[in-house]
């Protein structure tokens, strides 16, 4: 009977508290909207990294390396020529390789060996590009590795690519929010994609304007590097992750 009565007392406890309030339910989980933001940042490149190779081949270890000492020297005093300063030369890869007459079978004998040097120049005036290229082919560099098209102003043209993506985030939230009769409120979080520098340059096929959002800024005219290598434009890009709260529309 007693443990009757403490239920009963408990139940009228209750019902009690609910009829002023005080019973907590369920927490209502926030509503919110979730939208990404691209921009894209096309900037005229005001630098440019070049890598060179020498290679050299002979049937004798010896022959293979005197070729290519000579080859190379010649090179980096034709590269002095340009007035390039020693500081933007950098030796990026030297290695020998031994070439069998039948990879699968070593024990049928040596071919010979490759003798190999590969130089890294950052070019501060791309004007010079066609120049230093052809300069470099008649003085002992026989491979083109890549070109790569730099701006020094990187960091300014990532914060406005970034800015241009965060309102592009918030205008694309907006949109959708009004279509279903609902506003944006604050920003519960924001992430940013880790995109590493910039694109430029190109291999064969090159790479598209294509733009997934609506934010794209052209910052000054492609260079001419020359007459068959024009600088062109490199693009700087942004893309962020914000989920805003979502409420009725007032």
């Amino acid at each position: 009977m007693f443990r009757k009565s403490m239920v009963v007392i408990a139940i009228v406890l209750m019902m009690g508290l609910a009829a002023r309030g005080q019973v907590a339910g369920p927490a209502e989980q926030p509503r919110t909207i979730s939208t990404t933001g691209e921009a894209v940042v096309y900037v005229a490149p005001d630098e440019a990294v070049i890598s060179l190779g020498v290679e050299s081949f002979d049937t004798s270890l010896d022959k293979a390396k005197a070729d290519n000492d000579a080859a190379s020297a010649k090179l980096l005093a034709a590269l002095r020529e340009l007035k390039i300063e020693p500081r933007y030369i950098q030796t990026a890869q030297l290695e020998v390789e031994l070439r069998y007459r039948d990879g699968a079978y070593p024990s049928r004998g040596i071919e010979g060996y490759f003798a190999r040097r590969g130089y890294s120049i950052t070019l501060k005036d791309v004007q010079l590009l066609e120049r230093l290229v052809d300069v470099a082919l008649k003085n002992g560099a026989n491979r083109i590795m890549a070109i790569d098209f730099r701006t020094t102003e990187l960091r300014k043209h990532r914060d406005n690519a970034r800015r241009m993506a965060i309102r592009a985030a918030r205008e694309k939230a907006v949109d959708l929010a009004a279509e279903l009769g609902c506003e944006v409120g604050l920003p519960r979080s924001i992430s940013e994609s880790a995109y590493h520098g910039y694109w430029g340059g190109s291999w064969w096929g090159g790479y598209g304007r294509g733009m997934a959002q609506n934010a794209m800024q052209v910052v000054g005219d492609g260079g001419a590097g020359g007459e068959t290598m024009p600088v062109g434009q490199i693009a700087v890009r942004a893309n962020v992750s914000v989920a805003f709260d979502l409420k009725p529309a007032r």
